[in-house]
């Protein structure tokens, strides 16, 4: 996931506001022009946050269930958080589309070239670690080789991961489970060069508007049609990723050129957590629910309202820019967090430290990995190109925030 530049927490720099609808500047489309910068978007890099924790709620939602028995009402909401990563592909499409889309309309070797390099240099260090940590703990526990639901820690795998192709022939994870999102983002960052020189060319919004639900409409379609009992594609991993991510794109441009009026739908966002709350068969495995996450990612790029403000505050664009590390180091700590949910329960007092001490530990492995890792690998592997002549944050799974 990507990002362009957002100043550092304490003066995030926000985006003015204009006269006009959104997506426009005085009245007109918002399209890029030489030397010109589109406005800061922080509330995605806030959005970001929020979908990370959804996922870790998700894989670690029996544990916090056992220690706090009074949020089984919101199991079915829990449940539902392998969506998380349905509103991180959009997510990164909208962003990268909102950047490059109009500064990368005529297919150019060097400019792709550093912008694969440089959605290299946000994704694979952090991704490169991980692996190795899950390598020498599964060595170090004995759990290398084919393991339960055929998770793969073989040396074939290995390989596959380190080349970020690890899920593009298998349905089956392997290594750090979470980390099968970043082989299909990248799948996608390999293709935007091309997909940009096909965006720039819609210049309506509502050509924009339907290529969105073409998008959506074909990916559910192929799941529909396709999907195993389990609820993925068999050698078919590309469907959900550019599914999405095309989606989250034309999205974008449906806002950027000037005739998607989103902002008002704003107060309505709370629907969306409240019906995957309430309808089981909104998630239960499938993806349906899919459309209305791009949708969210639309609304809260629009909008000025309530909810953008807060997650345009500097603590949440700070927690957003960490979340790829959040996302990508969680899983490793299985072992940490069933500890401490053993100790936790038993008593009221207790099971509250449980808590409080493995979101502790949650955050600050992933501020680590931020710290240490992904801010020194960004610095070290970005390319020196001119910037973009737009700014926004952007996506992934569950990633970044330097120009790109």
């Amino acid at each position: 996931m990507v990002q362009g530049p957002v100043d550092r927490p304490g003066r995030v720099r926000r985006p003015r506001r204009r006269v006009g609808r959104p997506g426009e500047q005085g009245g007109r489309p918002l399209t890029a022009v030489a030397g010109q910068r589109r406005p800061a978007l922080p509330a995605l890099t806030g959005l970001r946050v929020l979908a990370a924790v959804w996922v870790v709620l998700f894989h670690y939602r029996d544990d916090v269930e056992a220690l706090l028995p009074w949020l089984a009402p919101a199991d079915t909401l829990l449940r539902a958080g392998y969506l998380g990563v349905d509103l991180f592909f959009p997510l990164s499409g909208f962003i990268l589309a909102y950047n490059y889309a109009d500064t990368m309309r005529r297919f150019s070797r060097g400019s792709s070239v550093s912008f694969v390099r440089n959605r290299f240099a946000r994704v694979w260090p952090v991704h490169f670690v991980a692996l190795n940590i899950d390598l020498v703990t599964a060595a170090l526990v004995g759990t290398l080789g084919i393991g339960e639901n055929g998770h793969r820690r073989t040396a074939g795998a290995y390989v596959e991961n380190v080349f970020l192709v690890h899920n593009w022939w298998h349905d089956r994870p392997s290594f750090n489970g979470p980390a099968w999102s970043i082989g299909s983002e990248w799948f996608a960052y390999l293709t935007a060069p091309l997909l940009f020189v096909l965006l720039a060319r819609v210049v309506r919004a509502r050509t924009a508007l339907a290529g969105a639900a073409l998008s959506y409409a074909a990916m559910l379609a192929v799941f529909a049609a396709f999907a195993l009992p389990n609820g993925n594609l068999e050698h078919m991993f590309y469907v959900r990723i550019m599914g999405e991510f095309v989606g989250g794109a034309f999205l974008c441009l449906a806002w950027v050129r000037g005739g998607l009026r989103l902002a008002r739908l704003a107060p309505w966002l709370l629907v969306v957590p409240v019906v995957l709350a309430l309808v089981p068969a909104a998630s239960a495995g499938d993806y349906w629910a899919a459309p209305a996450l791009g949708l969210v990612v639309a609304v809260v790029a629009s909008s000025q309202g309530l909810l953008a403000r807060w997650l345009s505050t500097p603590w949440m664009v700070l927690a957003g820019e960490a979340s790829y590390c959040l996302y990508m180091t969680h899983y490793l700590l299985r072992g940490v967090v069933s500890a401490l949910r053993e100790w936790g329960q038993g008593a009221w007092w207790s099971a509250g430290l449980a808590v409080v001490a493995i979101a502790l530990v949650l955050a600050a492995a992933a501020w680590g990995m931020h710290v240490l890792v992904e801010r020194p690998a960004r610095r070290l592997l970005h390319a020196r190109t001119p910037r973009p002549a737009t700014t926004a944050t952007d996506t992934v799974t569950p990633h970044e925030r330097t120009p790109a």
